[in-house]
């Protein structure tokens, strides 16, 4: 007989610490060597990194394997993230499926660290990042759709009052009890197999790639640029023909295995179409406000890695995690944009660190965050109208902006940090009195 194991003992602190040890190695040497590389083309196109560049040594080892015993102990150890029961107490889950969840949580948090670094170091996200990222949040929330993160589903019970029993938030709610509501549990509508196939679609033709996968290569031959070209000038990834084909072949990939999930429907294709939603509605949110900004600006004022990240994040957690991400992404940037103002005087920062950072503040406080909310996800108006406020405030604001002085620009940044706190106070209100 099978003993199942439990990865909330003791075991699994030095487990923890080897898992995110090793991510720690592989986030030194491929974003580092990825680093070296790109400043080496930089520097000069087909120019090799030098081998006398510093090095991090063991210190961001040290570091993944300290946030992955901090991880396990809040997840896994003390239920963390688990809403609570009518006695106070963290509903309990199976522990394997915790201990899926913080697994998941740590590739995610490894692809946030990358996409940080890069982008503090060259303002770039690369789709080295956020394209395997977003394919891996698809993969894994079809196989284990317990990685979606945790709430509380009411379970009727005849003749007794309802119990609360621990779920994982879907596109519409709890996804088990929605499964159930919505016979999902065999084959789902064709509309839904229909909209996620379109989904996929969505997000391969914006964020796999910044080109037409049809379009051919350049009269010169962008084949032969740095080096990348063969001698008969085919591209390694186009081909002769100048199409990409590496492109082509992730979309038919991915359409079959969208409608074979489809086929076999239930509770992994709800997760999966949670997690193309996810995809959709957070980039969709950034792209919004990238394209307000860069019209009140009169150029590109955000790049579309922020877009790619955002979706990246979109398949690992859902769209409502994603959206109080964002939310909170725009309050660190605005705290961090002040405090660079102030003391380097420097008017353009990343904001692919601050999204980051919502995003595992999110996932941190997950327990929090989604009892102080949750009542505006019900009220999909009142959701709407704030996400179109705050695009529509950002393009305004932008354009503002753009017209000040130093000294003016600090007072207004301020100023919006103030206005960015008290929609969120307002937010809480609005949830408080709702709930």
């Amino acid at each position: 007989m099978m003993v199942p194991i439990d990865p909330g003992g003791l075991w699994g602190a030095p487990a923890a610490a080897v898992i995110g040890g090793g991510l720690g190695w592989l986030l030194m040497t491929i974003t580092g060597r990825w680093l070296a590389v790109y400043e080496a083309e930089m520097a000069a196109p087909g120019g090799v990194p030098s081998d006398s560049a510093p090095r991090p040594g063991w210190s961001i080892p040290i570091a993944g394997a300290i946030v992955a015993i901090v991880l396990w102990w809040w997840e896994v150890r003390a239920f963390g993230e688990m809403p609570l029961d009518e006695a106070g107490q963290p509903l309990l889950a199976e522990p394997m499926r915790v201990g899926g969840r913080l697994l998941a949580h740590l590739v995610l948090v490894w692809l946030l660290g990358a996409a940080t670094w890069i982008d503090f170091r060259f303002r770039v996200i690369p789709d080295w990042i956020t394209t395997p990222g977003a394919i891996a949040g698809l993969v894994a929330t079809w196989l284990f759709p317990s990685i979606l993160l945790p709430v509380a589903t009411e379970l009727p019970r005849p003749f007794a009052t309802p119990i609360f029993a621990a779920d994982v938030l879907g596109w519409a709610g709890p996804l088990a009890a929605f499964v159930a509501d919505a016979g999902w549990n065999k084959h789902p509508p064709l509309a839904a197999l229909a909209a996620a196939l379109g989904m996929f679609s969505a997000w391969w033709y914006v964020c796999t790639a910044s080109d037409d996968p049809f379009a051919p290569a350049d009269a010169e031959g962008s084949a032969d640029q740095a080096g990348h070209g063969a001698e008969d000038g085919t591209h390694p990834i186009r081909g002769a023909s100048g199409v990409n084909v590496a492109r082509l072949m992730l979309l038919a990939a991915g359409l079959i295995a969208v409608s074979a999930a489809g086929s076999v429907g239930g509770e992994r294709f709800a997760a999966l179409f949670t997690a193309l939603v996810g995809i959709v509605v957070s980039g969709g949110i950034v792209w919004a406000t990238r394209a307000g900004a860069s019209v009140a600006l009169g150029r590109e004022a955000m790049g579309l890695g922020d877009v790619t990240l955002m979706a990246m994040v979109g398949a690992w957690l859902g769209w409502q995690a994603c959206v109080l991400a964002s939310f909170l992404g725009v309050l660190f940037g605005l705290v961090h944009g002040l405090a660079q103002m102030i003391r380097n005087r420097e008017n353009e920062l990343p904001f692919g660190p601050s999204l980051c950072a919502g995003t595992i503040a999110v996932i941190v406080g997950w327990r929090w965050a989604w009892a102080s909310s949750a009542a505006s996800f019900a009220q999909p108006g009142q959701l709407a109208t704030v996400v179109v406020s705050v695009v529509a405030g950002t393009a305004l604001t932008l354009s503002v902006w753009s017209r000040l002085g130093p000294s003016s620009r600090r007072i207004a940044l301020a100023g919006m940090l103030i206005l960015t706190l008290l929609l969120l106070v307002w937010i809480l209100l609005l949830s408080g009195g709702a709930a």
